[in-house]
């Protein structure tokens, strides 16, 4: 119908132009409706994460005549009861690395004490009494004492302060001579690991650790 015909029948000439310009943008829509991308509402809900690995080295620690034995080092001679590893030896790390503490018992305490600080190859291992309270909060240095550990218990994460140590355990010091060294310098690596003790040789736990 033209415009003029429009104006005859009284229909006005705005209003039929508005729904054809409506029809228009309708019709042109039909064809390519597809090809739009459906909404996706944001996720409440955090993306998951993996947990956090612990990179603290460990210092593991048992009597001497169970699994972990006893070794002669050629620097510091007889040591036992703790270990970097799996056997006793002696102990080296960096100055400032953080280390736990893990009684490997099931169920005998035991502690790290430091007995001596500033020690050197030949000096010989006081004959103290060692305190089982904690001592030199989350330091390990001179005066520092971790407090019983209980059988399994894992404790930490320790600082090192630079220095040479005699340390022990202040349960089994005296009777089971569980001792070691421990260096905490630059470059310093850890001493030859001990065997375990062969059966029968009184090994209070065969075949684990106490």
């Amino acid at each position: 119908m033209s415009v003029f015909a429009l104006a005859r029948t009284g229909i006005p000439v705005i209003a039929f132009a508005a729904v054809a310009a409506l029809a228009a943008c309708g019709g042109g829509s039909g064809g390519g409706g597809g090809g739009g991308t459906a909404y996706t509402p944001p996720s409440n809900n955090p993306p998951a994460t993996n947990p956090p690995v612990s990179t603290q080295q460990v210092v593991s620690m048992a009597l001497p005549q169970s699994t972990i034995g006893q070794e002669t080092d050629p620097t510091w001679g007889l040591v036992g009861g703790f270990t970097q590893t799996t056997g006793s030896q002696v102990l080296a790390f960096a100055p400032g690395s953080q280390v736990m503490l893990k009684n490997l018992a099931s169920s005998t305490q035991h502690t790290l004490n430091v007995i001596a600080s500033g020690v050197m190859p030949g000096m010989a291992f006081p004959s103290v009494t060692l305190s089982t309270s904690a001592a030199g909060g989350s330091t390990i240095g001179s005066g520092f004492a971790s407090g019983a550990l209980n059988g399994g218990q894992l404790a930490g994460p320790f600082t090192l302060a630079q220095g040479t140590y005699y340390v022990g355990c202040a349960f089994h010091y005296l009777t089971n001579t569980m001792r070691d060294v421990l260096i905490v310098q630059a470059n310093a690596t850890p001493g030859p690991q001990a065997t375990p003790p062969p059966s029968g040789s009184g090994n209070p736990c065969p075949g684990g650790y106490c």
